[in-house]
């Protein structure tokens, strides 16, 4: 076979699916976002299978992950979380995470129903990034490194 035939055909799927760098085995590279009103990184993410992506921002001071009410209904079981900016009134839900193509996690997630910052609709709390050995931020390729 001719390999130069298949060049167009990779480029092509590299441009349908733009977020993920590369699945190089226990390794998937994400594309980041840089928030400059909040100095923090942002990746994208689908939420319970929806087709719509938000940009979930990766806090990794925060213990568990927070959805704004917005996206998903406070529904479940209501608690006083306190966190470093006080205490919030929050509801627990399940939720799955596709964070890049095949890579979907679940997680139990607080969801806020005081207002969250009007740009903030998900920050990805350690709950999320403890199930992976480790993430990497690479700020010179503007990526995320999620390792299993």
């Amino acid at each position: 076979m001719n390999a130069r035939r298949f060049g167009p055909a990779i480029i092509l799927a590299l441009l349908l699916a733009p977020q993920v760098f590369a699945d190089s085995g226990n390794v998937i590279r994400v594309k980041m976002h840089r928030d400059p009103k909040h100095s923090m990184i942002a990746i994208d993410c689908r939420i319970n299978g929806a087709v719509r992506r938000y940009a979930c921002v990766i806090d990794s001071g925060a213990t568990r992950t927070i959805v704004s009410e917005k996206i998903l209904k406070a529904e479940g079981p209501a608690t006083d979380v306190t966190t470093a900016n006080g205490v919030i009134h929050v509801h627990e839900r399940e939720v799955l995470f596709t964070l890049a193509e095949g890579l979907d996690l679940k997680s139990r997630v607080f969801v806020q129903s005081e207002s969250m910052p009007a740009d903030v609709e998900v920050l990805l709390g350690q709950d999320v990034l403890r199930q992976f050995r480790s993430v990497i931020f690479d700020y010179e390729n503007e990526q995320v490194e999620f390792r299993r």
